[in-house]
């Protein structure tokens, strides 16, 4: 039986009349169940000898696999409300980007605890993504009410909601609000008394729920690599992935680890017997075929394009255009003021931006100011670029970037290098770059170049696809001295080599001299020493035919270093004076300085400890009267070395202890090793067992980490201190 009262509005007095009503369903109590509407109606729940229990959850996904840090904070969670004393109603606002398999965790999630909602689990798809109208909360409080049972719902949203409140009172009921378009279309659908637990998914971090009612926010990221393999494992079978196990890995990295590109991309090929993994891989990394192979013909609601489509088009003009050009950006990841000269605006403009792209999950915050998109969601906004922008848009957001990164990758390594000023200075200045940064000394400037390390090879590469000759040359005379500093010979090399090829198209001979003993050095350090050597003869023919003494001087000091390094003691010594012979005046003392240490260091091979020591100390002399002390310590560990060949290991152990104090940040992490290690040895040969284990074990650290060729013997040496 319905119970349902008529009240006029000069009557509304009359409701304290009516006999209680509170138990007429049958169930335990639910609260005041009386409801005035605006027409003058009072609704009740229908009157049955049950209480209706909803349980409006959709299927599960079948293969659900990992997610296990998401489903523990959820249970925290639940674990908080029975905990709580039932103080607050208490809501988790689930947000992620697109396809990140927000609405599959929650709902395996809720199918494993709904047994503990005794009052029931409502469940609706708010639409506020997707190609269908975005859900009316009015209609979804009528939807809902139906559900549990109450009838003679009025028509205005805040009445609705009032009975939904009232409804819900005193009964604990689990709601899911999955896909929220906005936090204002939630807060309607929210009950008023605690007992019910409400999940909220949406690509909005809905941070208005957050503090005005008190969410919890849970950011689901991107599955872990092991949890990727095994969501491609679980929908291929185990036959199919064990047949392709290095297929299996790039479609992982393909697919960004993104959930719903997973499950399309594996689906596609558990559905197919004769489509290979490697096939579909295949398809998957041509921009033409990506996005057909991460569909399923006539469902939208699986296409990845258009599921990426539903939160673009939501964006406001402007943050799609920073969106699109983020899309242009070639690095891994990318700072505002490089997305503030990428997209043409201020750094305030670009930061209010971005900020809005995070808030809707179309990048993701890793640092204070930066931010990253993953590969898919890259190359959707390149495609969108594309397709919204002409290609002279297209060609100058390259430019812009680029241009900024040459420039204060160049002010940079003039910080942190000054006596190479003129190495960097080869390049035509540029014109104003926007907006600009100014790095207060060597240590920041040292820091802005780490975080940008990322992004060298991919900056210089952009510049030289675009036929952008000057900037590629520039970066790689930059790039190849910071990245050799921290020991990152590889990629250094390949940043050398496409500069290089750009030096000989412009016609730039010094600056192809420079690379060149550039590459000799690199290939050096990698233990390419014969290739080294031979590349190091080229340069020096180049820097003759030029009849450049500044560069003739440099080439012979390289190759009398590198004769050094090869125990060539006597060669390192002839190459080393004809390079002397040509320096006075012309490198402001800088060569002078290491031409001298590395006489000491060929002497000191050759037994002559006494002179080695006395080039040595004239090295030190001037490198302090140049005012750049970022190579003392260098210097002070060659001087070390020599005392320890001349059997002064008292002195020697001194000398290092200076290198150490006088090491100026950055240092390079192998040439640290080398003091850490000579320290050792004379530590050793003193009686200083233990400490010169602790310095060898310091040194083999980074040898290890480096593939330095002393680590065989330190191992071998540390093995027998450790085992006597």
């Amino acid at each position: 039986m319905a119970l349902s009262a008529i009240v006029g509005n000069d009557r509304i007095g009359a409701v304290n009349d009516l006999p209680d009503v509170r138990n007429v369903t049958g169930g335990g109590s639910v609260g005041p169940i009386v409801q005035a509407g605006s027409i003058g109606h009072v609704w009740v729940r229908e009157s049955s000898d049950r209480v209706r229990v909803p349980r409006q959850l959709p299927m599960a996904v079948r293969d659900f696999t990992g997610r296990g840090e998401y489903l523990a904070a959820l249970d925290a969670l639940l674990t908080r409300d029975e905990d709580s004393g039932r103080g607050a109603v208490l809501i988790s606002a689930l947000d992620g980007t697109a396809g990140v398999g927000k609405t599959a965790l929650a709902v395996h999630w809720a199918h494993g605890v709904q047994h503990r909602f005794p009052g029931g689990t409502l469940y609706v798809n708010l639409r506020g993504y997707g190609p269908d109208a975005t859900a009316d909360p009015r209609d979804v409080l009528g939807g809902s009410l139906d559900a549990l049972g109450v009838q003679r719902v009025p028509a205005e949203l805040e009445s609705r909601a009032a009975l939904y409140r009232s409804a819900l009172a005193g009964r604990r009921v689990l709601v899911v609000l999955d896909n929220a378009g906005s936090a204002g279309q939630v807060r309607p659908l929210l009950p008023g008394e605690p007992g019910c637990l409400v999940v909220v998914t949406s690509r909005a971090s809905l941070t208005s729920l957050v503090i005005g009612e008190g969410a919890t926010p849970v950011t689901l990221d991107l599955p872990t690599p092991a949890e990727a393999l095994e969501l491609v494992r679980t929908v291929l079978g185990d036959s199919r992935a064990d047949a392709e196990p290095e297929a299996v890995a790039e479609l992982v990295e393909t697919c960004a680890r993104l959930p719903l590109a997973l499950r399309i991309a594996a689906g596609r090929v558990a559905a197919r017997p004769h489509l290979t993994l490697a096939e579909l891989v295949t398809e998957l990394r041509s921009d033409p075929g990506r996005w057909d192979a991460l569909s399923v013909p006539t469902d939208e609601n699986t296409a990845v394009w258009s599921v990426f489509g539903w939160s673009y088009h939501l964006l406001g003009p402007a943050q799609a255009r920073m969106f699109r050009r983020l899309g242009l950006h070639p690095g891994p990841e990318i700072g505002v003021h490089a997305a503030a000269a990428l997209a043409g605006t201020g750094v305030t403009e670009a930061k209010r931006l971005l900020d809005a792209l995070v808030e809707a999950h179309m990048i993701e915050p890793i640092a204070r100011d930066r931010y990253r998109l993953h590969d898919l969601l890259r190359a959707y906004a390149a495609g969108r670029m594309n397709h919204d922008e002409s290609p002279k848009d297209h060609d100058e957001a390259i430019r812009a970037v680029v241009e900024w990164y040459v420039h204060h990758s160049v002010i940079a390594a003039k910080a942190i290098v000054p006596v190479l000023t003129d190495w960097f200075d080869t390049a035509p200045p540029n014109s104003v770059v926007t907006p600009g940064i100014r790095f207060a000394d060597a240590a920041e400037a040292w820091a802005w170049a780490e975080r940008e390390e990322v992004n060298a090879f991919t900056i210089t590469r952009a510049a030289e696809h675009h036929a952008l000759d000057w900037s590629t040359a520039a970066m790689a005379r930059v790039f190849t001295v910071l990245l050799s500093m921290r020991g990152l010979w590889a990629e250094a090399l390949a940043i050398c080599q496409a500069g290089l090829a750009a030096a000989r198209r412009l016609g730039d001979h010094v600056g192809e001299c420079r690379l060149v003993q550039t590459a000799a050095h690199l290939l050096w350090h990698s233990g390419e020493l014969d290739e080294a050597e031979s590349t190091m003869q080229t340069a020096l023919a180049l820097a003759y035919h030029l009849d450049d003494h500044r560069l003739i001087t440099e080439v012979l000091f390289h190759l009398g270093w590198l004769s050094v390094d090869r125990k060539r003691y006597t060669v390192a010594v002839d190459y080393l004076l004809a390079a002397a012979a040509l320096d006075p005046g012309i490198h402001s003392g800088r060569v002078e300085y290491l031409i001298e240490c590395h006489l000491g260091v060929a002497h000191s091979g050759l037994g002559d400890h006494d002179k080695a020591s006395r080039h040595i100390e004239n090295s030190l002399a001037l490198l302090r009267r140049t005012g750049y002390l970022g190579d003392e310590s260098q210097v002070l560990l060659r001087l070390a070395q020599a005392r320890l060949s001349a059997g002064d290991h008292h002195e020697a152990i001194s000398l290092c202890e200076q290198a150490l104090d006088r090491e100026h940040h950055p240092s390079h992490p192998q040439d640290h090793a080398a003091i850490l290690y000579t320290l050792g040895t004379s530590l050793h040969r003193i009686g200083e067992t233990s400490l010169a284990i602790r310095s060898w074990r310091a040194a083999l650290a980074i040898f290890e980490k480096f593939g330095d060729p002393r680590t065989a013997d330190l191992c071998r040496r540390l093995d027998l201190l450790e085992t006597t």
